[in-house]
């Protein structure tokens, strides 16, 4: 467990998702179905979101929020973003919605145990707004590729 800020965990995150954007863009590169490109561009630009949006955050939270610190297990973060699944070229939707939900659980476990340790509920208001934010995405990303099965 290590000892960091509010700043420290909100900017694991940002790097996970830009992370995650890269690794989309990389499997759409060698993606062979026009509906699984499809997909993978759609995560690749909602994680580039993601990330714009935490990094706007990052400049304009209060400074006593960001610069608060406590233990929390960011590090777990990481280490799970640096081992996705390797998507082949005959992967479909299914295969590809289970391991987008499954890396966006890491974020919600970070989240949660942020959420578990803040100090002050204006801390756990930051983090429960992060991980609702996360459960509607992923909520979303179920829903839009039922609509991408039906094309």
């Amino acid at each position: 467990m290590s000892q960091e800020r509010v700043l420290d965990i909100i900017d694991h995150a940002r790097k996970f998702y830009s992370q995650l954007s890269k690794y989309y863009d990389e499997m759409s590169a060698v993606a062979d179905q026009a509906r699984v490109k499809m997909l993978l561009n759609y995560l690749s630009a909602c994680e580039k979101r993601h990330e714009q949006a935490l990094a706007e955050y990052e400049k304009s939270a209060p400074k006593d929020v960001i610069d608060t610190w406590y233990k929390c297990g960011a590090d777990k973060v990481e280490e799970l973003s640096c081992n996705p699944l390797k998507l082949t070229s005959d992967m479909d939707i299914d295969t590809i919605l289970r391991e987008a939900l499954r890396l966006d659980e890491c974020l919600s476990v970070l989240y949660q145990e942020a959420i578990d340790r803040a100090q002050t509920p204006r801390i756990k208001e930051v983090f429960t707004n992060l991980i609702e934010s996360n459960k509607k995405d992923m909520r979303n990303l179920v829903r839009d590729c039922g609509h991408l099965r039906d094309l």
